[in-house]
């Protein structure tokens, strides 16, 4: 018979096997992925997340629910996102109300129609909301009740783990993982600070400076503005300054503006000597370009004529080269890709290089996907059907009249110069 003593540890040692397993099926519980419906019901989920996808994953039912918002009496609720351009107030994409929950308003799509991502990879987007606000007024010494109509883009609320990034919701599907996007939102909120840098280190000027050569190219980098500042953080000075030592570094001739000719705020902005020489001696190029045409309308006029532009006054002008915006990330990404591409870079390449801006800590993410998007509206195909992404791209431009085969010719000619 055993003793009470022996009773006591045998207890304690069921207890410590409960607590380890019942905390061990805690810490190993999956995360919640996307579900679908076969036909739309509302629940705790998709009230949070803002959508539900039904219908064997074709359809996508946007799903505002006032409560969780904290808005009283919405007047009107339109959704903007990735995938309409973020037009506001879009008649083609109002919700309306449910028949037996007013303060819950729905808009079902074609899965189709929301498949354009954002910065995430993913299709993003937010809801925008019309509601009457109530206030006094007070004429000739009466107060007079009175209400107006007030606009607002409340930021995501799900807290569900995968489902948002910055203050934009996410559409995720079953295939999509929410753990990547767990990491990548850390990359997104993550703000580098100048102690971070080891300025002495070559690869953590260029990661500052988001500086780096263009793959399939030996003659043309690119990076951050060299005197426009678009931060508020401690590393802006020295980032600029970085940006001017490696254009000197490397000997650049020629430089290539995507975001127009800005005036110099002379109070916090200084054009060095080197690049004042670039100007003087008429080696650059001032275009003015917008996120929506580099990525969503890559397939119209206004992008074929930017790279012609481009192409011609690289071929006109003496390398090395450097192309940038204001940050080096969207423009500079995009055109920087197609240069690359016609210069002979594989996509992997592309892809990679495009993706290490997000190690420059500047509270910002762009995930190859989007950039992909832009490519396969040139290309009308999947970029896992291409066979030749060089030809097929160099195709796509002469076939549309932007470039010659001499133009492409001559461009991978310059860009392929070793620099001295």
């Amino acid at each position: 018979m055993p003793y009470i003593g022996d009773i006591m540890k045998i207890k304690k040692i069921i207890l410590v096997l409960c607590a380890f397993f019942s905390g061990a099926f805690v810490f190993s519980k999956a995360p919640y992925r996307a579900e679908v419906q076969e036909s739309f019901k509302l629940n705790k989920y998709n009230r949070k997340l803002g959508y539900q996808i039904t219908e064997g994953g074709n359809k996508i039912v946007f799903v505002f629910d006032a409560a969780s918002y904290n808005i009283a009496k919405p007047t009107k609720v339109f959704v903007e996102g990735s995938f309409n351009g973020w037009a506001k107030k879009n008649p083609g994409w109002e919700l309306s109300p449910l028949k037996k929950d007013k303060s819950v308003w729905t808009l079902e799509c074609e899965k189709i129609d929301v498949m354009i991502p954002g910065n995430s990879g993913l299709p993003e987007f937010k809801f925008v909301i019309t509601e009457d606000k109530s206030y006094i007024e007070t004429v000739c010494g009466q107060e007079l009740h009175r209400t107006r109509s007030q606009t607002t883009e409340p930021k995501a609320i799900s807290r569900i783990p995968g489902f948002q990034m910055a203050t934009n919701n996410l559409i995720l599907f079953p295939e999509d993982n929410p753990l990547e996007i767990v990491e990548n939102t850390k990359i997104a909120d993550k703000q580098k600070k100048l102690k971070d840098f080891d300025l002495e280190n070559p690869e953590d000027q260029k990661t500052l400076a988001n500086f780096r050569l263009v793959p399939g190219t030996s003659n043309l980098f690119r990076g951050y503005h060299p005197y426009k500042k678009s931060k508020t953080f401690d590393t802006e000075d020295e980032r600029i300054k970085m940006v001017n030592k490696l254009l000197r570094d490397n000997k650049i001739q020629s430089v290539i503006t995507l975001s127009g000719n800005e005036q110099i705020d002379a109070k916090k902005e200084q054009i060095s000597v080197y690049a004042q020489t670039i100007k003087e001696n008429k080696n650059w190029l001032f275009v003015d370009t917008n996120y929506n045409t580099v990525y969503y309308r890559s397939n119209g006029e206004e992008f074929g004529n930017l790279i012609a532009k481009i192409v011609d006054f690289i071929n006109s002008h003496p390398g090395p080269y450097y192309v940038h915006c204001r940050l080096g990330t969207d423009r500079t990404g995009a055109v920087s890709a197609v240069l690359a591409a016609l210069s002979g870079a594989s996509w992997e390449e592309i892809k990679k290089d495009y993706q290490k801006s997000n190690d420059a800590g500047i509270k910002e993410f762009r995930d190859y996907r989007l950039l992909q998007y832009s490519f396969e509206q040139m290309l009308f195909k999947p970029i896992d059907k291409v066979e030749n992404l060089q030809q097929e791209l160099s195709n796509y431009f002469i076939e549309n009249n932007y470039l010659t085969s001499l133009d492409i010719k001559t461009l991978q000619e310059r860009l392929k110069v070793a620099s001295e």
